[in-house]
C-alpha cells in the first residue's frame, strides 16, 4: 500500500468519478483504475460498487475511507513539518548550560529565537560541566556550555565566552558609599566576602585578600547573588549575572582600586562526531554570537 493508491481512493470519493479524479491527479484513467485494483487486493475486497449510475462506496470502502484520509493528513502534516524544520521554523533545540550562564545574553538569545521562530521547541537543561558533557554524549542535548578552555578529544568548541568579573555589594552596604575600595578593606569590611569558584586565577586573588583560614564562605554564584539581594555581604560575580540589578540600583559595583582583570571563561561546545548541525541549532549559534558579541572569543 502506498501514498499514490490512497490519494487515488481519496480523490475518487471526493470527485465522485474515476475520470475526474484522474484529471486532478494528472494521470490516465487506466492508471487510476490500476491503483484502485491494487489497493483493493491489499484491503481484501472491492471499495466501490461498480456498474450503477452513481459511484458508491461498498461497506468495506466506507469503513476504510476515514483511515485512508487520516493517513494522508498525517503524511501531509509530516511533510510540512519536515520542510519547516529544514527552514529552521520548527523542530527541537536542545541545549545544556551552566546555571550561572542561563541568564543575560543566553536568555536574550532564546527570546529572539522565540520571536523569530515561534514554532521552535526549545529545551534547556542545566548542570555542571561534566554533566553537560554527559548530556552531549547521551544525545540529550546538541549544544552545551562548559566552564574553562579545556576540551576533550571528542569535543569541539564553537566559540569561547569571556565574561568580566566585578565586585558587587548591596546598594546600602557600607563599602558602597566609598569612592574607592582597596582589597584590604574588602577583607575587613565585606561582612562577609562570599567566594565563588570561578577559576584558578580567581582563587589566587581570594588568597591575597588575607581571609583567615577556615573562615571562608564559598557558595555557588546563584547563592551569592541571592544573598547580596538580601542585603548581605560582597561577592565577585559576572557582569551578565548582575546587570539588571545594577540598572535597578539594587546592587552596586564597588570601585576596587587594586582589583586585577578577572574573567569567567566558558565555551559553547558540540560533539566532534556530529555532522551538519540542524538549522535550528545553527540559528541559535548565529543569534547567540550577536547577543554575546562583546564577550565571544572565537
Amino acid at each position: 500500500m502506498d501514498t499514490n493508491q490512497l490519494q487515488a481512493f481519496d480523490q475518487i470519493v471526493r470527485q465522485g468519478s474515476f475520470s475526474k479524479a484522474a484529471r486532478i491527479l494528472n494521470i490516465s484513467q487506466p492508471a487510476i483504475s490500476v491503483r484502485i485494483q491494487t489497493l483493493e487486493q491489499e484491503v481484501g475486497g472491492e471499495l466501490f460498487i461498480r456498474g450503477g449510475s452513481r459511484l458508491e462506496l461498498t461497506e468495506l470502502g466506507a469503513s476504510f475511507l476515514p483511515y485512508a484520509q487520516q493517513a494522508l493528513l498525517i503524511l501531509t502534516v509530516g511533510v510540512e513539518n519536515a520542510q519547516l524544520v529544514k527552514q529552521g521554523e520548527l523542530g527541537r533545540l536542545t541545549i545544556g548550560t551552566l546555571p550561572s550562564l542561563a541568564t543575560g545574553f543566553f536568555a536574550s538569545t532564546l527570546a529572539r529565537l522565540r520571536s523569530m521562530h515561534p514554532q521552535l521547541g526549545i529545551y534547556v537543561h542545566t548542570g555542571h560541566t561534566q554533566q553537560i558533557i554527559e548530556m552531549l554524549h547521551d544525545g540529550i542535548v546538541k549544544l552545551g556550555f562548559k566552564a574553562g578552555h579545556f576540551l576533550g578529544p571528542d569535543i569541539t568548541a564553537i566559540t569561547y565566552v569571556q565574561e568580566p568579573l566585578i565586585v558587587v555589594a548591596p546598594a546600602d552596604h557600607p563599602l558602597a558609599q566609598k569612592e574607592e575600595v582597596t582589597c584590604t578593606e574588602l577583607e575587613k569590611a565585606s561582612q562577609p566576602f562570599f567566594q565563588v569558584d570561578w577559576s584558578y586565577e580567581v582563587k589566587r586573588w581570594y588568597a591575597q585578600l588575607g581571609t583567615q583560614r577556615g573562615t571562608e564562605i564559598e557558595v555557588p554564584p546563584q547563592t551569592a547573588h541571592d544573598l547580596l539581594l538580601r542585603g548581605q555581604g560582597v561577592a565577585l560575580l559576572t557582569l551578565t549575572l548582575v546587570e539588571a540589578d545594577l540598572r535597578a540600583e539594587r546592587l552596586v559595583k564597588l570601585p576596587v582600586s587594586d582589583l586585577p582583570r578577572l574573567y569567567r571563561e566558558s565555551a559553547l561546545i558540540r560533539l566532534n562526531r556530529q555532522e551538519k548541525l540542524p538549522i535550528a541549532v545553527q540559528e541559535f549559534i548565529r543569534v547567540f554570537r550577536e547577543e554575546a558579541r562583546e564577550y565571544c572569543k572565537s
